[in-house]
């Protein structure tokens, strides 16, 4: 909600969709700096009480923008070192968010439970926006902000009321040499850097779709705020469909194939609603990348969790996290000034022409791996 509120309110201000790109890019670069230093808090400290702290300070920095907005104080800095703030905070919580989850269900169950957090996660994509478009057409971007501090209350009392079983103790004494662990970890297993780079071109050049629909919804399918928050609730009603079949699926074979196959079948949609003219249109293309998005980045989560030392968690999820949100502030940054001096329909479809073509290239530089059974050892510690 606040994401779609916050993107309609820039748009309003100034007009301008470099600004929209700027938000983004602000909103996402702490993943870059702050994520693997956050893997490694994650794997040293109480990652109960790391997401306490860091779900207080984003519900205090919801409040403070509403309170703003409220009073008609808002100006673009104050967002956009708000959009900062916040993302600071994310960094440092998503590595310990999802490094809890195996400590929470068997290992056996570990795919049905990512699959659900995503399902669970990606549902709130469907209501939220479409909420977010109703308040927006009738109460206004503030009652999205007050909306969203409010949400933050639930996460914290659930955090408050699990059962989390005891853990082996982290007992690396030096953060740096922590650190470091998992990038050499990362490094000894190469193919686990190339399903890494699947995360990072999304971001780089398919996610910042997100940061263009204000503009795709008011000047290209001239549906307005209420139409905006419908079209993103597309994405999440996708979104939702897929987590809920791979969760049901349990067990999938064939994971690298699969995440490749959504990832192209992603960037093909995007390519398609860059031509978009009518609202149905664009509501099943969305609908499609939504689903394509959740089914490749639950099954690259999954993998990585699945194949990665307990101890190391915390760690791997942080370069997880930067590899699809470190690269999101350059493409939300790339793709509002793409829009600002070649047209949104431009940003939006070269964005997809290039990630095509490069799961296409990793598609069949994996097919030349597997035929020459490099693939043997991976794909049985992945299964």
């Amino acid at each position: 909600m606040q994401n779609i509120a916050l993107g309609w309110l820039i748009l309003m201000i100034t007009n301008s969709p470099f600004l929209l790109g700027l938000n983004g890019f602000l909103g996402q670069i702490p993943a870059l700096v702050f994520a693997l230093p956050g893997g490694a808090i994650a794997d040293r400290l109480n990652r109960r009480k790391l997401m306490l702290i860091t779900q207080s300070a984003m519900m205090l920095l919801a409040l403070l923008l509403a309170i703003l907005t409220s009073f008609r104080q808002v100006t673009i800095t104050e967002i956009l070192l708000i959009s900062l703030l916040t993302g600071v905070a994310t960094a440092l919580n998503y590595p310990a968010y999802q490094a809890l989850i195996p400590d929470l269900v068997p290992h056996e169950d570990l795919m049905n439970a990512i699959a659900l957090n995503s399902a669970q996660f990606n549902m709130s994509r469907a209501i939220g926006p479409t909420v977010a478009g109703l308040a927006l057409g009738t109460l206004g971007a503030a009652a999205c902000f007050y909306l969203n501090t409010v949400s933050f209350l639930a996460l914290i009392i659930a955090l408050l009321m699990i059962t989390i079983p005891p853990v082996q103790k982290r007992a690396d004494p030096r953060f740096w040499s922590a650190m470091f662990d998992g990038i050499r970890y990362i490094n000894e297993h190469r193919l686990l850097i190339v399903l890494l780079t699947v995360p990072a071109f999304l971001s780089l050049f398919g996610l910042p779709f997100i940061v263009l629909m204000p503009v795709v919804a008011r000047n290209l399918i001239k549906v307005g705020a209420s139409g905006l928050g419908y079209l993103m609730g597309g994405a999440g009603v996708g979104a939702v469909i897929a987590a809920l079949a791979i969760a049901a699926k349990g067990a999938i074979e064939h994971r690298g194939r699969l995440i490749l196959t959504s990832a192209a079948l992603f960037s093909l949609s995007l390519i398609l609603l860059a031509g978009a003219h009518t609202f149905w249109w664009a509501f099943f293309l969305l609908a499609v990348m939504g689903a394509t998005i959740v089914g490749t980045l639950t099954l690259t989560n999954t993998t990585l969790l699945m194949t990665t030392p307990p101890a190391l968690r915390g760690r791997i999820m942080g370069m997880y996290y930067m590899a699809m949100s470190g690269m999101l502030p350059f493409g939300s940054l790339q793709a509002g000034a793409m829009a600002q001096a070649l047209g949104t329909r431009f940003a939006l479809g070269f964005g997809g022409t290039v990630c095509l073509v490069y799961f296409t290239i990793v598609q069949i530089f994996l097919n030349r791996l597997r035929q020459s059974g490099q693939l043997s050892r991976v794909s049985n510690s992945s299964s």
